[in-house]
């Protein structure tokens, strides 16, 4: 009997200690912690502000399943197979002043422009860090801001509502803008939120643009799809519900789960399938003090708790106090 293929990558948390220094299979190697940093001389690892919540955290390894070659190439760290390419840019902010808008829109545009001169075209996920979401600079706080310049590069492309990315935006403490990406030859499909309005779409009062992501991407590998579900909070429609963390968490669960049904293929869409069914789950929380509310709320919904990942982080709106983004692989 032939084999079925795998899919050319895949994305655990993994033990630090058994992570190898070097491994010609890996794509990526994000670490966590109190500082934005990255390495000029290893185009594969990043390291996040953003603490853990848990003692003992793992490693994100994006790992392929054919050897890896990777670079810089004018500001944009990189790594990649003849089949998906993993790509970072880590900002200055004092470059642009106060002006996050500028900076977002000079970090898409040189992304955007990037994977596309490498032959990757098709744009899957992207995660966008920065610190300060809720400072206000020019009537708008720093996410608004940070939304208006990726609009403003992204019209330039053009693209489309059809073909916008899964995405998460997350608040950390330290200085630095820092973006990195997932991307392939082939596009893989959007799906929506019925319980939501679409990001694209939002009411003119969470900004002058609007924050353009879908609310995940279900891409059809050789081996299998993957689906790559964005940051998701307590949100109905386009409002904030609830301001208790345990209401927002059930919230949010109930929002995974419909994000898994609009896919319309099993085994995601199947009646009782629910969040339990992901591969990977990364909960960022605003007050540390949640965590333990968080991880409860998890383990009494979900039987079993995918792998998960708790981390400190500023959510997008100051009355959201948790988000989630999940993988399915």
């Amino acid at each position: 009997m032939p084999q079925t293929p795998s899919p050319p990558l895949s994305i655990r948390l993994e033990d630090p200690q058994r992570v190898p220094e070097h491994d010609p299979y890996r794509l990526a190697r994000i670490r966590f912690g109190a500082a934005n940093r990255s390495d000029p001389t290893c185009p594969d690892t990043l390291d996040l502000a953003l603490p853990p919540l848990a003692p003992n955290a793992p490693v994100e390894v994006w790992r392929a399943t054919e050897p890896v070659h990777g670079g810089f190439r004018d500001g944009v760290g990189y790594t990649c197979t003849q089949q998906v390419l993993f790509g970072w840019m880590h900002l200055d902010e004092d470059r642009f002043g106060d002006d996050l808008a500028a900076a977002a829109e000079h970090a898409y545009a040189r992304l955007l422009a990037f994977h596309r001169e490498m032959g990757f075209p098709a744009l899957l996920r992207v995660w966008n860090y920065f610190p300060r979401l809720h400072e206000r600079h020019h009537g708008l706080d720093r996410y608004q801001n940070f939304c208006l310049g990726r609009h403003r590069a992204l019209e330039r492309i053009p693209l489309e509502e059809g073909d916008l990315p899964a995405a998460t935006a997350i608040g950390t403490r330290a200085p630095g803008v820092l973006i990195y990406f997932l991307a392939g030859r082939e596009p893989g499909r959007q799906i929506e939120n019925p319980r939501q309005v679409s990001a694209f779409h939002y009411p003119a009062r969470y900004g002058p643009r609007s924050p353009s992501f879908s609310r995940a991407t279900l891409r059809h590998w050789s081996g299998g799809p993957h689906l790559y579900i964005s940051g998701t909070a307590s949100i109905v429609g386009h409002e904030t519900c609830h301001d208790e963390v345990s209401a927002q968490l059930r919230e949010i669960l109930a929002n995974l789960k419909a994000v898994m049904r609009a896919t319309g293929e099993p085994p995601l869409a199947a009646p009782e399938a629910g969040p339990e069914r992901l591969s990977l789950l990364k909960a960022y929380v605003r007050h540390a003090a949640d965590a333990q509310w968080v991880q409860a709320g998890l383990e009494a919904a979900l039987d079993p708790v995918p792998p998960l990942l708790l981390l400190r982080g500023d959510v997008c709106r100051e009355d959201l106090l948790v988000e989630i983004e999940g993988l399915y692989a």
